[in-house]
């Protein structure tokens, strides 16, 4: 969806006054929604950080991938745009684009961003811009789980000293990991062992965000889970919980990316966040926070599911991961 007026031209704009101009206009608005997938301290973090430096108010509405995409389509569906800026997996913006939904964006930091981290990328301009990465591995709490039966392998969740104390987030995040188990082992023995794992393993399906499933870890009503984020378990583990992480290769790659909406109701605002979200202060909010940046390189090996997917194949894909994990888990 293409921006209007002057509007659309501050948006590709790279002339040396584009900062004066664009905090000047963003601060006559006085406004941004941010609509957003991230959990916990870090949402506040960023929100907090950006109004801190140019003294606009943030409304953020959280979801879960699921949510964004119904929230930003119903609103459009009624004739109004609400959120300025989205921030999600690749999935949600390949899809929210595909409904016309947004615009593309130049902001400085996409030079110092590959290619094949930008959504549509034309010249300097792209419709989505990578800002941080989450993993997909196994947390669980130290005090619950000997050291003797933390898995190294996805294999290993076999361990009969693991029956019964796993759980998995019945969300995207468990989805997602039952399709790296196809992903690894191929379609027909990665069905084969997902089936086994249910019936020997016996794995509880959280109704909740991976988040969610981690705080259970850390406060220990939940032994472990293999579809925990790595940063989530850092951040608890330097607030001393007895918590770990260990990657289970393939590690499920969660690439999250910034999205200006088509009709902004704040899009110099919205430009302003998406400049601070990739430029030195939001990815330093973020490092601290433990995300991966979406320049690191893991030292285990990573699989983005969204990898060369259109929005229609990754609603595809999500729909058919999300039976598969049904048929195994309820």
């Amino acid at each position: 969806m293409a921006l209007s007026g002057r509007v659309a031209e501050l948006a590709s704009y790279q002339g040396a006054n584009r900062q004066q101009q664009l905090e000047a206009a963003a601060k006559k608005e006085g406004a941004l929604n941010w609509y957003t997938s991230l959990a916990g301290e870090v949402v506040d973090n960023l929100a907090n950080g950006f109004k801190q430096k140019y003294g606009i108010p943030v409304d953020v509405f959280r979801a879960t991938e699921d949510g964004l995409i119904t929230r930003a389509t119903q609103e459009a569906e009624a004739g109004k745009q609400v959120f300025d800026v989205l921030e999600s997996p690749a999935s949600t913006g390949e899809i929210v684009g595909d409904a016309k939904l947004l615009a593309p964006f130049y902001s400085p930091g996409l030079a110092n961003l590959p290619k094949e981290l930008q959504r549509h990328p034309q010249g300097a301009t792209a419709e989505g811009a990578a800002i941080r990465m989450t993993l997909i591995g196994f947390g669980y709490n130290t005090t619950l789980i000997p050291e003797s039966a933390v898995p190294k392998t996805l294999e290993d969740l076999m361990n009969p000293a693991l029956s019964g104390k796993l759980s998995l987030a019945g969300t995207n995040t468990g989805y997602r990991w039952a399709a790296s188990v196809l992903k690894k082992m191929g379609d027909d023995p990665g069905k084969k062992w997902l089936a086994g794992f249910s019936a020997q393993q016996k794995p509880q399906v959280q109704q909740v965000s991976g988040k969610a499933v981690f705080d259970l870890i850390a406060k220990g009503e939940v032994p472990a889970s293999p579809t925990i984020f790595r940063d989530h378990v850092e951040q608890g583990a330097a607030q001393k919980a007895p918590v770990r992480w260990v990657p289970l290769e393939p590690v499920v790659a969660n690439i999250g990316q910034v999205n200006l909406a088509g009709k902004a109701p704040h899009p110099n605002a919205g430009l302003l966040f998406i400049d601070y979200a990739l430029g030195p202060d939001g990815q330093k909010v973020l490092k601290d926070s433990f995300y991966a940046l979406p320049t690191e390189k893991p030292n285990f090996q990573i699989w983005v599911p969204e990898d060369g997917r259109t929005g229609a194949q990754d609603e595809q894909d999500m729909n058919n991961w999300a039976q598969l994990f049904k048929t195994n888990f309820r």
